[in-house]
């Protein structure tokens, strides 16, 4: 009891922003570790971010090719050489792979390169990556040097946008445990999209909690702030597109008519963009009207989308691949924890979440939570509608290209539903498990990417 009396002094909010900063901490630590573009897809989304520097807003489409855009042919050749780890975790970094990476330099010759996957994206959520690359670039910085000073800083940015989410609203330990997390972690270490995306979503979430609970009292920058995060999540993650539903929430809670018109023009801006990306993206030069099709044929036969569903998630091989590259498959997914580590990592969790849900005062905050909850769901469902349209093949038993990275967006959305960081003792509980996540999480993340990259046996 003396224990917890002393806990009683101590703020919520400066728990969860003192865990944001040890998070920020590690991965960037982890930025001087992890070596280059090892991230899903890192490189491409790190030409998306070269694009924004030189002020290209989409993505050019030559005939008969996909989608892409001119990049530095040394940037280029950096991206080429370092392709060489990808998929193969017996191949280790050596003292001369760092001498070579260190010295390619900036060439200014243009060379045409691809990445539609990112054209979907509205692309100034790639600042922080843009204005190192740019930086880099303008101060005659080898091309190394560059893509590190834009790995530090979306990490630091990410980490920064983190603590001012939970300084407006202290979130409860389950969400920080899944910031904790190895593949959150990891993924927040790279220059790609991820850190980011999560850190925004971390913010549109925290504000909107924080107005529902000041409804009339909100303060003109507050919802600003909170439309604004909420465009940009929308623009970079189909399937957080749930989160346009919100500023209705808002306007209903506050009933102002400039509430009412931020969250119509943010609802237009959001499907505006999507719906002219996808109309300027291609992604394969034989790409026709398959996805159009595949998306009419889901309104037309649901029956047969539905099938499609409940194979996929009933698959055990796929389950168990969505369970570990949740909780972290690290590098190109080639990277893999002990399977005890695993078991562990989900106990851990479980009981996280259990020890997170406070049943006291549920009434004044069930109608949030359930909408929370509810988003969480449909954003669930959008991955996999997703990725039936864009990687499944028409005649295919399930749907494919799923990662569990990807359920990360649901999850922090069901995690939210759950109540705010308070200091009763089932909180404190939480959160000493969150800790443990977190502890548990660095410990094994280090050896196993010692071992990746650069010790051999």
């Amino acid at each position: 009891m003396t224990i917890l009396r002393s806990f009683h002094h101590l703020s919520p909010k400066f728990l969860v922003i003192l865990s944001a900063l040890f998070i920020s901490f590690f991965c960037f630590l982890e930025t001087g570790l992890v070596p280059p573009l090892q991230s899903p897809d890192e490189r491409d989304h790190l030409k998306r971010a070269y694009w924004l520097a030189q002020g290209e807003f989409f993505l050019k489409t030559p005939p008969g090719q996909a989608s892409g855009g001119f990049v530095d042919s040394g940037l280029e050749s950096y991206i080429d050489y370092l392709s060489k780890y990808e998929g193969h975790p017996e191949k280790k970094i050596a003292k001369n792979d760092l001498m070579t990476v260190s010295q390619f330099q900036w060439t200014s010759r243009k060379v045409f390169t691809v990445a539609p996957g990112t054209g979907y994206y509205f692309p100034v959520i790639y600042t922080p990556q843009a204005i190192g690359l740019l930086a880099g670039e303008l101060m005659h910085l080898s091309i190394d040097r560059s893509y590190r000073l834009a790995r530090l800083l979306a990490a630091v940015s990410a980490g920064l946008i983190t603590i001012i989410a939970f300084a407006i609203y202290p979130p409860n330990a389950l969400v920080l445990a899944l910031l904790a997390i190895p593949m959150t972690l990891f993924q927040s270490g790279a220059a790609s999209l991820d850190g980011m995306a999560t850190a925004v979503l971390l913010l549109a979430l925290s504000t909107f909690c924080q107005i529902t609970r000041l409804r009339e009292q909100a303060p003109p920058a507050l919802l600003a702030v909170f439309t604004i995060s909420v465009a940009l999540v929308s623009t970079c993650r189909l399937h957080a597109l749930p989160i346009l539903l919100l500023p209705f929430i808002v306007w209903l809670y506050t009933r102002k008519k400039t509430v009412l018109w931020q969250a119509v023009a943010c609802s237009a801006f959001s499907i505006g963009w999507t719906m002219l990306a996808m109309k300027m993206t291609v992604s394969s030069p034989s790409q026709g009207s398959f996805a159009s099709g595949k998306l009419l044929g889901i309104f037309l036969h649901p029956f047969h989308f539905a099938h499609l569903l409940f194979n996929t998630v009933t698959d055990p091989d796929k389950q168990s691949f969505y369970i570990y590259s949740f909780l972290g498959i690290l590098g190109w997914l080639d990277t893999l924890f002990p399977a005890r580590f695993y078991f562990t990592e989900s106990l851990l969790l479980l009981a996280t979440a259990l020890f997170a849900i406070s049943w006291k005062n549920r009434r004044e905050t069930w109608q949030i939570s359930g909408i929370l909850a509810g988003m969480g769901l449909t954003s669930f469902l959008l991955i996999f509608t997703a990725l039936y349209l864009a990687w499944t093949p028409i005649n295919a038993s399930e749907i494919d290209g799923i990662q569990g990275r990807y359920f990360l967006i649901p999850a922090l959305f069901l995690a939210y539903a759950l109540g705010e960081m308070k200091i009763t003792p089932r909180s404190l509980c939480a959160f000493s498990l969150f800790l443990v996540v977190f502890l548990f999480s660095a410990h094994a993340m280090i050896p196993v990417l010692l071992t990746r990259y650069y010790i051999g046996f």
